[in-house]
């Protein structure tokens, strides 16, 4: 079942984001700069450029390019989940169908996904002297302005964590001591100043009316190369072109709405919580299911530090759920990115979570007992059974107003016959 769900859900989603009409897909990567430096315009910019040059069609450039970014992410899964991961894991809503199921295929969220997973064979390479230190540093600067120049949630998705694990690298040509990491945090912070740069540069380059209808004409001018579009032949942009021109602000009333919403009986934050706690319990059970002969990680062990992982991810993903109100797309950043960081990483003798206990010293007793009990509960074994139906009524709505029907709509079983 969930192989077929997961066919239909590239289907669906090529068939559905297709054209310059689905202007939050396509159109998302179709801002360039014809108006002037804005946020999220590379993409766009290298595919019009592509498109003068070669006359192909960029909505076709688009499709190409946001599902060879989907295999590369999905073959790298595939390879690793012969030591670590459950495949059912890989195909459920945690994996690869959660992107499906809320619509985002053909959209940047590969692509931030994609330069996250080099930066961090990068670091990994680094690490174990394959590559030396100016090499590596200014290819993950390099990359990563990319991503963010490419999409500004590569600054809250990929920068914390490759800042964190840089700085515990350099921390290891020390020691351990609390210190000692704290001055590689700081090196770690002063290799990426670029990259943080261009991210605060980016942040600020939010847009303008003026800039949406530059954007817009200049892909009107090529119209003859596109395929058929309303909105393409229409006086003015629409979608994630049309959002450049939005007042920053305006998202965080939506947001607050959702602190007050009710789904029948059910408050609608805790529906979320509830759904991204199910969906966490779900990942940290994934790992350590297949082979573990070759690994250094026992299972309990490997889950704990997938844990630390994604107690990062959330903390640096957080602000994405007062930005904007796309919850499904954010939590399948927090799932998608905690998988790769810990398949690249967990078969080395780098991170080990045991040097991460003198955190327990830092909590009072009361709340590091709660710690304690809530971590052996979400690091613990699941029956297979359980595991099974777990992926099967697993759901995650695409956007924030979350409704029983927008659950049971976006379970593999529900998606498989389109509800």
């Amino acid at each position: 079942m969930l192989s077929a769900t997961f066919l239909r859900g590239i289907l669906r989603n090529i068939s559905e984001n297709n054209s310059y009409n689905d202007s939050w897909t396509v159109g998302e990567w179709l801002i360039n700069y014809s108006g002037g430096f804005v946020r999220r315009g590379l993409p766009g910019s290298g595919i019009y450029h592509l498109t003068i040059l070669t006359g192909v069609n960029p909505e076709n450039l688009v499709l190409a390019i946001s599902l060879l970014f989907f295999a590369i992410v999905a073959v790298f899964l595939c390879w690793r989940r012969e030591l670590l991961l459950h495949p059912l894991v890989i195909l459920s809503s945690v994996g690869l169908l959660g992107p499906l199921t809320t619509g985002n295929l053909i959209r940047k969220d590969f692509t931030v996904l994609i330069l996250l997973l080099a930066c961090l064979l990068i670091l990994r390479a680094w690490w174990s002297r394959r590559w030396s230190t100016i090499p590596a540093l200014i290819m993950i600067n390099t990359i990563s302005i990319m991503g963010i120049l490419s999409q500004e949630i590569y600054g809250f998705v990929a920068l914390p964590i490759l800042i964190l694990i840089a700085g515990y690298l350099i921390a290891q040509d020390g020691n351990c001591h609390v210190f000692i990491f704290w001055k590689g945090l700081i090196r770690a912070f002063l290799f990426l100043l670029p990259t943080l740069a261009i991210f605060s540069l980016v942040l600020h380059a939010r847009g303008n009316s003026q800039i949406a209808h530059a954007i817009h004409s200049s892909w009107v001018a090529l119209a003859d190369l596109m395929g058929p579009s309303d909105k393409l032949i229409s006086g003015s942009p629409d979608g994630a072109i049309k959002a450049l021109a939005r007042v920053p602000g305006t998202q965080f009333a939506k947001t607050y709405t959702i602190f007050k919403s009710f789904a029948g009986p059910i408050w609608v934050p805790l529906a979320w919580l509830i759904t991204a706690m199910a969906g966490l319990r779900l990942l940290l059970a994934g790992f350590g299911h297949s082979a573990m002969a070759n690994i250094n990680f026992d299972r309990f062990q490997l889950r704990r530090f997938a844990l630390m992982v994604a107690s990062i991810q959330i903390i640096a993903i957080a602000p994405l759920f007062i930005l904007g109100t796309d919850y499904g797309r954010w939590l399948s950043f927090w799932y998608l990115s905690t998988l790769l960081i810990v398949l690249v990483w967990a078969q080395t003798d780098l991170i080990n979570v045991n040097q991460y206990s003198s955190i327990h010293l830092l909590m009072p007793t009361s709340i590091d007992s709660y710690f304690i009990k809530m971590q052996n509960w979400l690091c613990s074994d699941m029956h297979p059974n359980t595991l099974r139906w777990l992926v099967i009524l697993l759901g995650i709505p695409e956007h924030a107003s979350w409704s029983l029907m927008d659950w049971l709509a976006a379970t593999p079983l529900g998606y498989l016959i389109y509800l």
